[in-house]
């Protein structure tokens, strides 16, 4: 299985966006996905050099407003309109698509409520699938995909889980929609992590990969060989994205060093 390996765009060093991609390509990269959070401060910048970029755009992370899973009607449909604007962006881009975490603790928006004798879980799926038909089918109509991604519980306390993430999928059962796995999250979340892999087959579109620290893959702990066993076991052939937070050293050092070093566990 021959995966394309990419990397985040604010940890690779460069004076600009353009020096970014080259330096990505240098480091040994395939492609590299776009900090949606940060999208305002280098939008025009992208625009006006997509042709010259050294790298593809795999995919874009966040930079909506709002949440799909608020407890205020105005909020969801601002997130709504949002997503479909990045999603229009991404099929610009040539990118995979749009990565959104459903939900996260620094939101400020109302949060729902359990209400008779639903859960506050129950009703959070309830907002979300109100809304997930119709981003799936417009970023199906835009050739791209909505991907919902599970992350720990330092940093949510909505969909922490693939397999809840599957049955979101499930219910919906469009092709526009699918789910980011990350091997990070996946280490707190996962009491097995490969056999969640495994159950969720039909609907992983994306990987992200960091270490046990949260930095590039290889100077921590975790073993990320089960979870690539399980990614080849069930045909995964998309991205797999070196999303940390920070670098353990140098840019131009550690990024070269963490793409052989996972080259080699492909």
């Amino acid at each position: 299985m021959s995966w394309k390996l990419g990397v985040r765009c604010e940890v690779v060093p460069g004076d600009d966006l353009v020096a970014r991609f080259a330096n990505a390509r240098e480091f040994g990269f395939d492609a590299v996905e776009l900090p949606g959070r940060y999208l305002s401060e280098y939008r025009q910048e992208l625009l006006d050099n997509l042709d010259t970029l050294a790298l593809p755009i795999s995919s874009m992370s966040l930079g909506f407003r709002g949440s799909l899973v608020s407890a205020d009607a105005e909020v969801r449909q601002i997130c709504r309109e949002d997503i479909k604007d990045l999603l229009v962006l991404c099929a610009k881009l040539g990118a995979l698509g749009l990565v959104i975490p459903p939900l996260l603790h620094i939101d400020p928006y109302p949060r729902a409520m359990a209400s008779g004798d639903r859960n506050i879980l129950e009703v959070q799926d309830e907002l979300l699938l109100d809304s997930l038909p119709e981003l799936a089918k417009f970023a199906t109509e835009q050739g791209v995909h909505l991907m919902i991604e599970p992350v720990n519980a330092l940093e949510t306390d909505y969909l922490l889980t693939i397999d809840h993430a599957a049955r979101i999928c499930e219910q919906v059962e469009h092709e526009g929609l699918g789910i980011t796995i990350d091997f990070f999250h996946m280490q707190t979340t996962e009491p097995d992590a490969p056999a969640a892999i495994r159950r969720a087959a039909n609907w992983i579109r994306h990987v992200h990969v960091a270490d046990s620290t949260r930095v590039e893959p290889g100077p921590g702990t975790l073993d990320f060989r089960p979870g690539f066993e399980a990614l080849r076991e069930i045909g995964y052939d998309g991205y797999i994205i070196v999303e940390c937070r920070s670098l353990s050293g140098p840019g131009d050092e550690v990024l070269p060093k963490s793409a052989r070093y996972l080259r080699r566990l492909f």
